[in-house]
């Protein structure tokens, strides 16, 4: 499953049901998670703008790891 296409997304969810899908989704964030910092779990995407660490779910995304833990470090749980 290539969780960064939407067409796939769209499919999978359409197979399994939302719950289902929520629950699949939860675990590749969990299993993608590169670093966790200040209780935000960091991991990579990818974007129309190349590779980027996704910090939790605050809906910000750097261009390296490094710029995201640090923002995460700001950042409440």
């Amino acid at each position: 499953m290539n969780w960064d296409d939407p067409a796939e997304r769209a499919r999978l969810i359409e197979r399994v049901g939302a719950a289902e899908y929520a629950r699949q989704f939860e675990a590749h964030r969990i299993a993608s998670t590169v670093a966790t910092v200040n209780g935000h779990g960091i991991r990579p995407i990818a974007t129309r703008f190349g590779r980027l660490f996704m910090v939790g779910t605050t809906g910000r995304a750097f261009s390296t790891l490094a710029e995201a833990e640090t923002f995460a470090a700001t950042v409440k749980p």
